[in-house]
């Protein structure tokens, strides 16, 4: 080694050598710096979107913010600033701590690594946060538009039925006046059905609340949409005719009224429905139902029910004659005294027909005798008196003439025209069908059955052996009427 040291040429080689590599160092150490410098860059990022974090969405309100997003400045290398999407870059509102009320809080960047921020507009936002409340209101349902014509709206039907619960912060709940939902109607003719109609909350002005939170937040809704209608009365009316030997003593409908559909015209001159029972068709005694198939009436589309269900009751027909029965005066002018002389005591014998239960149930307060002396003067007269029967019982001696003598007193006062004094009501006859025989007009029965009929059978008081009396002092509820 040393004697290379001493050798000249090989000191120079070696100090050659140590010379190019301090260069090479002193290149190698410099170069990179004034590179890296040159290749670094900023970049403005536009609409980075402020996220929320932390926020009880259960417990607050928070009203929008007074900005949705920020605009960045940032700096680094060409290649991290310009090869990184934009959503890399994040904002975040942290709200994990706060209170109710007005509060300014500090935004916070999230950056990709090797990216520097240089500015953030803006760096804070104010935000107002509310509590949370929550409250019932009854549903309602509106409609717009309307359906076909002559046809009519009927109430809705809601599913579930109840309320729904708004929530809002307690200013906003304040506003709202009801919730409600909206049928649109373009000429319907049939009922509207919808599962899912939208709930709406309005304040009183009729503005929508948008932000409101309802449960449930649909219905299902029913709107019945039908042609006008009616409820009227239900008659039974008779055909054809009983054997001599039955009666009717029973007849009992399972409703006592009907309703007509039909437009307003054809409904304006109905009054009552009539559902005829054929009497031909009964042979002997017993209870049986019947079921009906009801038909519209002219002019009218359908009815409710279109079926109806009539308990029918036919018995032997048996007799009862009844003492005592008192006659009713009416009609009394003014300033006359009236005394019947015929029957002497004022009261007349019937022999009645029927089933043996209502006759068994009959007494003299269940029958109504009554001469109407309306128009008549001074002076003896011979009245015909009118019978008014229970349902389904009859006048056994309807053939003969039932009169009473009158014998009227006094000076009749003079007549008011603008005040008449006068009752000229009169007791319709009946056309109940009791029993076989005769024509049977197709008429309801009434509850009572007036006989303009036979001669007075004068009465020293009641029958002791006119028949059993079950307790009861009218038969007006042993048979069901056919209408209301």
């Amino acid at each position: 080694m040393d004697k290379w040291m001493k050798n000249n040429n090989f000191n120079k080689i070696l100090a050659l050598a140590i010379g190019i590599i301090l260069w090479t160092m002193v290149h190698i150490d410099t170069a990179p710096n004034t590179q890296t410098a040159a290749s670094m860059s900023t970049k403005i990022i536009e609409n980075v979107k402020i996220e929320v974090s932390g926020f009880d969405e259960d417990k607050y309100v928070l009203d929008p913010l007074d900005a949705s997003s920020v605009r960045m400045e940032v700096r680094g290398k060409s290649s991290d600033i310009n090869y990184v999407f934009s959503d890399a870059y994040k904002v975040t509102l942290d709200l994990s701590n706060v209170k109710p009320g007005t509060l300014t809080i500090p935004l916070t960047p999230s950056l990709p690594n090797g990216v520097d921020l240089v500015s953030m507009t803006p760096q804070e936002v104010n935000v107002h946060i509310e509590l949370r409340n929550t409250k019932s209101f009854p549903i309602t349902v509106v409609t717009k538009g309307k359906p076909a014509e002559g046809y009519q709206l009927g109430t809705p039907v809601i599913q579930p039925v109840g309320t729904a619960e708004v929530t809002l912060s307690d200013s906003e709940l304040s506003r709202v006046a009801k919730v409600q939902g909206t049928i649109e109607l373009e000429g319907e003719n049939e009922t509207f059905k919808e599962k899912k109609m939208k709930l709406i909350a309005y304040d009183s002005a009729g503005n929508e609340i948008k932000d409101a939170v309802i449960v449930p937040s649909t219905v299902s809704v029913e709107l019945p949409i039908t042609l006008p209608f009616k409820s009227v009365p239900l008659d039974i009316g008779f055909t054809g005719q009983l054997p001599d030997s039955l009666v009717l003593s029973r007849v009992t409908p399972e409703i006592n009224s009907i309703v007509v559909y039909g437009f307003e015209e054809a409904l304006a001159s109905i009054t009552s429905y009539e559902a005829l029972i054929d009497l031909g068709s009964f042979d002997s005694a017993g209870t049986t139902q019947r079921a009906m198939d009801l038909t519209p009436p002219a002019g009218t589309q359908k009815l409710e029910p279109g079926m109806l269900n009539v308990t029918i009751s036919v018995s032997e027909v048996a007799q009862r004659t009844i003492e005592g029965i008192p006659v009713t005066l009416q009609g009394l002018g003014p300033g006359l005294q009236a005394t019947v002389t015929n029957p002497t005591n004022e009261a007349v014998t019937l022999t009645l027909s029927g089933s043996p239960t209502l006759l068994d149930q009959l007494d003299q307060d269940s029958i109504n005798v009554v001469a109407n002396l309306s128009g008549l003067t001074a002076g003896i007269h011979e009245v015909s008196l009118q019978v008014s029967l229970p349902r389904f019982v009859t006048l056994n001696n309807s053939g003969e003439r039932l009169v009473a003598t009158v014998e009227l007193k006094g000076q009749p006062a003079p007549v008011n025209s603008a005040t008449p004094n006068v009752d000229n009501s009169t007791p319709m006859p009946s056309s109940e069908p009791v029993s076989g025989g005769g024509n049977t007009p197709s008429v309801q029965p009434t509850h009572s059955e007036p006989v303009p009929g036979v001669t007075a059978t004068p009465s020293a008081g009641k029958s002791e052996n006119s028949g059993a009396v079950n307790g009861s002092s009218s038969a007006g509820d042993t048979s069901s009427t056919g209408g209301t």
